[in-house]
Order: C-alpha cells, then structure tokens, then sequence
C-alpha cells in the first residue's frame, strides 16, 4: 500500500509525524481508508496553531476517542481482527484484576486467578430504559407456579447462561450464590433475605436457609425425574446412587441395592 500524504498545509515536521500516526492506526482500523480519507478532511481545514490546539485538547480529554465506523455488511472486524490490532497496538486485552474490595486491602488485594478479558462497554441510553427497555426487570413478582421463576413482564430478571459463565469466570461465586438462591426459585431464602434487609439493611448468605425442598424448580425436575422410575440425590442429598455406595449402608432408605 502506497503511503498516504498528509494535509497539504502540514509544514510542521512535528505536525505530519502526528498526522501520520493517526492515518496509520485508522488504517490498520479500516483497510478500506474511508476512515483516514474522513479524519484527512478535519485536518485540511485547520493551520498549525488550530491543529497543535485540537491534539492538545485531544490528549489532556481521558473520554476523547478516534471513532472508526464501517458500512453495514462492509467490514473486517471479527475476533481475529481485533487480536491482531490490539497486538499491533501494544494493548493487552487480557489482565490480572485485582478485588480489593474483597478484603478491603487495597496495599495487597487479592487477583484473579486468570487474565481476565477487559474491554470498554459504551452503553446508549434509551428513552424509556428504566422501565420498559431495561434488562434488570424492577420487580420479581410474576413467577412460574411450576418452576418459581419470574416469568411474564419481570421474566427479565433471570440470570442468563452467559451472565452465569461470566460470574464464575470472575469468581464472583457469593453472587451466584445469590442469584442462583434467594434470587431465583427458593422463596424461604428470599423471604428471610428481605425480613433481614428491612430490618438489619443487610443480610449475610450464610444465614439464610439452605433447604432444597425449598427451591421450586428442583422439586419439579425431581418429580419429573421420579415419574421416569428414576432416583437422584437432588432432594436428599446424602442419598447414595450408585450400587457400589452401599457397601456398609444397606439398611439406609436412600441406599440403592
């Protein structure tokens, strides 16, 4: 590829090497040049004094950004993609996080266990997105009589499988725990949850009772799983499966034989 000029009123020495950096990177952003053809008509218009004072303005701006679009069913971008430019930019798209609000120690927090993917999410704020375009439904009180979930207009308050895959990827498992429990299907959990925060203003998880015949949804799997002729341990959880259990345990109601 041929190398592009920069603006013809670029006379400053300092002025081009900053011109062709950004033509280089919106290059390698867009192959097409559609990109570095839009950002050559900003500069054009401007002498240096203009130009050294919107790159000053640029940089000193933390939420300042070279914006890169592409026409519909018309770009590269794809995972590969965005691998090759983060290394061909220096930028590490996978990093130890580190929780100090874990422990509250800030001088020596805890890390993950794994390079975590980090990445800026910008979100648009939607008319009406507080109540009708909103993920997080504002209320859990329509639910299934079978299974407890929410269902219905509240059915947006279930955790996903993907939200589920991302909290145990960042090991929030006290949130799962959570959002799995009283959050979910075990109605005993999330009455007690709600009686401590109304009178404490908080609760702990460990308080909060534990009882699968309390969880909905596993009733109803396990009634289903019993229709079938079927044995499992989801209800009673020191039931033994497997004939090879039963050695020593025979006389147990639970113990298969």
């Amino acid at each position: 590829m041929a190398k592009r000029l920069v603006s013809p009123m670029a006379t400053n020495p300092l002025r081009r090497e900053i011109e062709q950096d950004f033509y280089d990177f919106l290059d390698r952003c867009d192959p097409s040049g559609r990109n570095t053809e839009r950002l050559k008509q900003l500069f054009v218009t401007m002498d240096d004094k203009q130009f050294f004072k919107y790159i000053d303005r640029f940089f000193d701006d933390p939420k300042a950004n070279i914006q890169v679009g592409y026409l519909p069913y018309d770009n590269p971008v794809s995972v590969d993609f965005i691998n090759k430019l983060a290394k061909a930019e220096g930028i590490p798209l996978y990093e130890i996080i580190y929780k100090p609000y874990v422990t509250g120690d800030v001088d020596d927090p805890p890390a993950s266990i794994h390079p975590v993917l980090v990445l800026d999410v910008p979100i648009k704020r939607l008319k009406q997105m507080i109540n009708t375009k909103n993920h997080a439904t504002i209320s859990a009180t329509k639910r299934d009589a079978q299974t407890g979930q929410v269902t219905g207009s509240d059915r947006g308050g279930r955790v996903t499988d993907v939200e589920a895959y991302s909290m145990i990827v960042q090991e929030l498992y006290a949130c799962a725990q959570e959002s799995y429990g009283p959050m979910a299907d075990d109605e005993a959990a999330a009455f007690e949850m709600m009686r401590r925060i109304q009178q404490d203003g908080e609760f702990e998880l460990a308080d909060l009772p534990d009882d699968p015949l309390n969880r909905k949804t596993t009733n109803t799997i396990q009634y289903y799983i019993w229709g079938s002729c079927l044995v499992t341990n989801l209800l009673e959880r020191s039931g033994y499966v497997l004939p090879i259990t039963a050695k020593g345990n025979e006389d147990r109601a639970t113990t298969i034989t």
